[in-house]
């Protein structure tokens, strides 16, 4: 019995020791295990596949491209040959051009591949040519070479030399019929090629990659007696048996990890955490603290995580009780504040009606007026504020029709027929922008008044093409008078509303037909 103890004992310890281990390891650990056989078979597989395949494609390079050098010099043979016996024909005499043109066309069109050719003196100068010959200058064969070949980079063609008595023949290929010329017979997969003869290139094909896992691999091999070098650049990733079970046998992991990661997650993770999904989600605030499930899942995580919520939501509903309290005596200070104001506000109206009553003259109770109207200008503006003000801003339609009204309410009484017309958009502004306006409304309503009591006068507000922009303008025709430019009030009038328009940051813009007219700053509105 104590013998059989010591094991259960010991399995016992091992299991209470992995349970103690957090989730993400335990995860780890099993698929660690179970892929481990699936693993070793894709590693081993891989790197004698990607071995093989190097070696076997490193052969298939090596024959393509000593195939297309090979080709590429038996054509550059074939052509120079014919070129060498064309020349011999004219038996060291150099012929006219006619002659000359006859021959080498007839020769151009003997050939089997498309080629242009030129005949030259021995000071390389041309005799004739054929018609898409490239006006690259010819250069006379180094003696005792035979045919000498030579890439024309900017041209991008090859020629060839072969010299006569006398004179020497010049063949040229383009890169079309190099590329033509030089094409191995055998090719198995992408290739490209280039030409090299020292510091100049001719690029006759370019290798297009055939997988993001695909690898370049260059040879080189000498052509026309190593006058030239040709690159051969090859893809080292051909797809073979082996390429196959690769691809195959990362899908056999992903559906093993699949199915065992599914296993382990669900019921380690998912199952517990649907539990603490739905005492989360059936949670409000007010009803006490959350109240988390019982839960048999061996994630330590998961269970902190549960005390973790009902710990936090106990920090909200006591933090939410201190908001609400708290914005309950903001709200009380707030409106206490406005009616303060509002009270102070009708005092002084009222203080100055008091004193206007008992005036000395006519001047002082138009000063006291005139006072009277900015305080109740300030009020109005003050009312739609606290009153109408959201997260909108304050709105202009009512705040100037208001304004307008106490305006004419408190018109002196030579201008008791003053006719106010108004033209408005809808649109709201700051506080600071709604008091330097009807500032600026009062200020102009006040010159009108003093000019043009009888008058007509137009306050429009329109939109301009800026979403944040609109024009006020107010428009009294009466203003042009010469009364009115000699008026005692106009200097005062003019540093006022200079001063208004410095604070509604654009300029105030006035003409000839009595017009006054200022962009100001609106909040757009969403749609």
């Amino acid at each position: 019995m104590r013998r059989l103890a010591v094991p259960y004992r010991r399995r016992q310890a091992a299991t209470s020791a992995f349970a103690r281990l957090s989730t993400g390891r335990k995860m780890l650990i099993i698929l660690s295990v179970a892929l481990l056989p699936l693993g070793l078979i894709a590693l081993f597989t891989s790197l004698e596949s990607a071995h093989t395949n190097h070696l076997n494609r490193e052969v298939e390079a090596h024959l393509m491209a000593a195939d297309s050098a090979r080709q590429l010099g038996t054509a550059i043979g074939t052509s120079s040959a014919a070129l060498s016996r064309t020349v011999a024909t004219f038996g060291g005499i150099l012929p006219d051009r006619a002659a000359c043109r006859r021959a080498l066309n007839e020769l151009r069109a003997g050939q089997p591949l498309p080629t242009e050719y030129g005949l030259f003196d021995t000071r390389a100068r041309p005799i004739c040519t054929t018609l898409g010959f490239s006006r690259a200058a010819a250069r006379s064969p180094t003696p005792r070479i035979g045919t000498e070949v030579r890439i024309l980079g900017e041209a991008q063609a090859l020629r060839f030399s072969v010299a006569g008595p006398g004179m020497f023949a010049v063949g040229e290929y383009g890169r079309a019929t190099v590329l033509k010329a030089s094409k191995p017979r055998i090719a198995s997969g992408g290739y490209g090629m280039i030409l090299h003869q020292g510091d100049i290139s001719l690029l006759l094909k370019t290798l297009r990659t055939e997988s993001p896992l695909s690898r370049e691999m260059t040879v080189y091999t000498p052509v026309a007696n190593g006058q030239l070098a040709l690159e051969m650049l090859v893809s080292a990733t051909p797809i073979g048996a082996l390429e196959v079970l690769m691809v195959l046998l990362p899908l056999l992991m992903w559906v093993a990890a699949a199915v065992i990661g599914w296993l382990v997650v669900d019921r380690l993770l998912l199952r517990p955490l649907g539990q603490l999904q739905r005492a989360v989600t059936s949670y409000r605030i007010g009803g006490g603290p959350l109240r988390i499930p019982v839960m048999t899942t061996p994630a330590q995580e998961i269970r902190s995580l549960g005390h973790a919520f009902r710990k936090v939501t106990q920090k909200v509903s006591a933090h939410e009780a201190q908001l609400e309290a708290g914005l309950a005596r903001q709200t009380r200070l707030t409106r206490e504040v406005h009616h303060r104001v509002k009270n102070n506000l009708q005092v002084i109206s009222s203080l100055i009606n008091l004193h206007a009553r008992h005036a000395a003259g006519p001047e002082a109770t138009t000063a006291y007026a005139t006072i009277q109207r900015r305080v109740d200008a300030l009020a109005v503006v003050h009312r739609n504020h606290t009153e109408l003000e959201g997260e909108r801003g304050v709105p202009l339609r009512p705040l100037l029709g208001e304004l307008t009204a106490n305006l004419r309410a408190t018109a002196p009484p030579e201008a008791a027929g003053l006719t106010i017309t108004l033209e408005l958009m809808p649109a709201f502004v700051s506080q600071d922008t709604a008091v330097s306006v009807a500032f600026l409304v009062t200020e102009l309503m006040e010159l009108v008044m003093a000019c043009d009591p009888r008058g007509r006068t137009a306050i429009l507000l329109r939109p301009l093409e800026q979403a944040d922009r609109a024009e006020l303008s107010l428009v009294a025709p009466g203003l042009t008078d010469e009364a009115c430019a000699t008026a005692t009030a106009l200097p005062g009038f003019n540093r006022v509303v200079e001063g208004l328009a410095r604070q509604l940051r654009a300029p105030l813009l006035r003409d000839d037909q009595g017009s006054f007219r200022i962009e100001i700053r609106i909040i757009p509105q969403p749609a």
